[in-house]
């Protein structure tokens, strides 16, 4: 039995990406990377789904094709862990570098995007670019990084409050 490309470079992607998330990933910060994940994966399956159903772009060779229409590998496991390292790596920084981190990390995923839509068969662009997919990754990456520092925020503001309630002891330590 041979293995196509497509499961090859699928299942690298997995193996890759897994391994990124256990030793590149900071866990002190644990609770914000659920929560990027989460958001990530919530942000990129509804906007994904539609795009697809809309015919914009097609995955031809896809996990569970009979139930989504998506990449669930990407849409679901490689794009959020991408996300958390992206977040991780931005997490003290300033607005410019930022943005370019997004920047540089979307046009990584862009060009491996555009050769796979070249060369394989795991996606296909039908009313779609590399332009596209560049700009609504920078996107993404950024609304994610907005979501992840107001998370923190309402956690600061809301721990505050629950200090103050509780006569100065820390409630959660």
């Amino acid at each position: 039995m041979s293995i196509s490309v497509e499961m090859f470079i699928s299942l690298a992607a997995a193996v890759i990406t897994l391994l990124l998330l256990i030793f590149a990933v900071d866990w002190r910060y644990f609770r914000d990377w659920v929560v990027v994940y989460l958001f990530k994966s919530l942000l990129d399956f509804v906007v994904s789904s539609p795009t697809v159903e809309l015919r914009l772009l097609e995955y031809p060779d896809r996990l569970l094709p009979n139930l989504y229409d998506t990449s669930l590998l990407f849409e679901l496991w490689v794009f959020p862990v991408l996300c958390i390292l992206y977040n991780q790596i931005t997490r003290d920084k300033g607005l410019s570098v930022i943005l370019g981190y997004a920047l540089l990390f979307s046009a990584g995923i862009t060009v491996i995007e555009y050769f796979l839509e070249l060369h394989t068969n795991l996606i296909r662009y039908i009313q779609w670019s590399w332009l596209t997919t560049y700009v609504t990754l920078s996107i993404t990456f950024l609304l994610s990084r907005g979501f992840i520092a107001f998370y923190r925020r309402g956690c600061d503001k809301a721990m505050g409050v629950l200090e103050n309630r509780v006569g100065g002891y820390p409630l959660f330590e």
